[in-house]
């Protein structure tokens, strides 16, 4: 077919029809190939489609030529670029140029970002020039690691909302060292607290900056005007303003090295990296389309009214603007920082897809507490990456802990990841229902499997063979620890085996779905 193509479009026939056809086969590296072959080195074709009169055809063109990843097209692309008239077009020229070295051009596509990011469109631009800025953006990005900035306000007592869900609001609440601590709906505000004991404590969830502003208007101009006179643009200063300081050290230091010239270059390169990097989430009862409208609108904005200062990246951010509707249909804006390393779990550095999240695992470690025993045998029958043991470990120390799982993988991780933790565990590749040992445990604590594509009857009978396990391999005085999302299965089981005995029940989450059981032997 790339054949067919090409001679329609050499014989000049359905040029837009082919090109969309010929532009989708090109996904695939054996027609990219066969063109190539075809073309000969001579792209003199699609060069002279860059010009025909239909934008259309000029984009797709554009884009062909992109996907051919001819770096000798660089050039013609970016001429045609500069000459385009159509805005809705310009930014598929960009997309084309990311797919070769255009590093020739950098300069001039520098200035453009630079003129771009100081022009008012109208109302009738503003969606093209939203587009061919980010185009813009990424293809000067893109091989080039962002100076990024790094928090310095440890020393500093902040505002924080730690959120935690609406259950146990308390067990954050119980670990906050200093300043005054309210309970919110969802989480827990603490002020005048110095970030380093907070960010240590694993049961929050996130940990967000309020603003001086309470809400937000519904409409995303007017949304963005405000957040640009609060106080946010203060609080990232505030937050890394030791890093700004040496930073300009660094530059007063270049200029006393360079001629003015240069050090003036270097001055306008500053102010550039200055910038934060942002993007903005919503938490609303728009539609899909809604949210990604007033979020592409509302970024804009705001980028226009802080003068640049903060730069609109969706996919490489140094903080989240988030943006929660009320009932009244207004928005509470949160920020959330990325500029500090999250270290309270620097030791699960690996993952699988049905681990548990930490601070669920921490939570839950937690609420258990009255019931763990000191120095007991632990044993972990589904471990996945180890989550579950170390947190508990962190709130009661044992005498041995085991963790078994089917899933090899998921073993190998929990090795490297208790090794980060400095603890010991005794990882078993094993089906939990094939596992034997010389002695008892003192204790089960596990996240149970989720059903998945087994059905009902398989997981009925998973929980029974639970019960049975646990009973040969727990001490008379046993416990289980169990995290599930079966409570009917759990209680089932606890009817049939009389041996065991349901001491305390918690609801683990806003919709009752997942649950914490202790269980004991009688």
């Amino acid at each position: 077919m790339v054949k067919e193509r090409y001679e329609c479009l050499k014989s000049g026939v359905d040029l837009r029809k082919n090109l969309i056809e010929l532009k989708q086969e090109l996904k695939n590296e054996a027609a990219r190939q066969e063109l190539l072959a075809l073309l000969a080195g001579d792209y003199s074709l699609f060069a002279g489609l860059l010009q025909n009169e239909e934008p259309k055809v000029r984009k797709n063109a554009a884009l062909i030529l992109g996907r051919l990843g001819q770096d000798e097209n660089a050039g013609i692309l970016y001429q045609a670029y500069e000459k385009e008239q159509q805005r809705f077009v310009k930014s598929d020229y960009l997309k084309a140029l990311m797919e070769i070295d255009c590093s020739d051009c950098q300069a001039q596509l520098k200035e453009r970002l630079a003129q771009l990011e100081q022009y008012r469109p109208t109302q009738e631009e503003e969606k093209h020039i939203r587009e061919e800025l980010s185009s813009l953006r990424k293809l000067l990005d893109k091989g080039n690691a962002r100076r990024k900035h790094c928090f310095r306000g440890y020393g500093h007592a902040w505002e924080v909302i730690l959120t935690t869900g609406k259950k146990y609001q308390q067990i954050t609440a119980e670990q906050i060292e200093e300043g005054k601590v309210t309970l919110l709906k969802s989480g827990v505000r603490v002020c005048g607290a110095h970030l380093g004991p907070v960010l240590r404590i694993p049961t929050y969830r996130e940990l967000l900056f309020p603003l001086n502003i309470k809400k937000l208007p519904p409409e995303p101009k007017e949304a963005a005007k405000e957040l640009a006179k609060s106080n946010l643009l203060e609080l990232l200063h505030k937050a890394h303003e030791e890093h700004k300081a040496h930073e300009e050290h660094k530059a007063h230091e270049k200029h006393k090295a360079h001629d003015e010239h240069k050090a003036h270059e270097d001055h306008k390169a500053h102010e550039a990296e200055d910038s934060f990097y942002f993007r903005l989430g919503m938490q609303s009862r728009q539609t899909l389309e809604q949210r990604s409208a007033f979020i592409k609108k509302c970024s804009y904005a705001l980028e226009q009214e802080t003068g640049g200062k903060l730069k609109n990246s969706p996919s490489d951010y140094e903080l989240e603007i988030r943006l929660a509707e009320n009932r009244e249909g207004e928005f509470v804006p949160l920020v959330k920082l990325f500029t500090f390393a999250e270290k309270r779990f620097s030791y699960r550095k690996y993952t699988v897809a049905s681990s548990i999240r930490p601070e669920q695992a921490a939570l839950i470690a937690r609420l258990a507490k009255p019931y763990l025993q000191e120095h007991a045998q632990v044993l972990d029958p589904f471990c996945g990456v180890g989550t579950m043991l170390i947190e508990r470990e962190r709130v009661c120390p044992s005498k041995v802990m085991y963790g078994v799982d089917i899933f090899g993988e998921a073993i190998a991780k929990a090795k490297e990841n208790t090794k980060l933790a400095g603890r010991e565990v005794y990882y078993i590749n094993r089906d939990f229902f094939e596992f034997t040992h010389k002695y008892a445990f003192d204790e089960i604590i596990t996240d149970m499997p989720e059903r998945g594509k087994k059905s009902k009857g398989e997981q009925d009978a998973l929980y029974a063979a639970f019960f049975e396990k646990a009973g040969e391999l727990l001490t008379e005085e046993g416990r289980v620890i169990m995290y599930s999302n079966e409570k009917n299965y759990v209680k089932k089981q606890l009817r049939l085996h009389k041996e065991f005995m349901l001491l305390r029940e918690y609801s683990m989450d806003e919709k009752d779905n997942y649950y914490l059981f202790i269980i004991c032997r009688r």
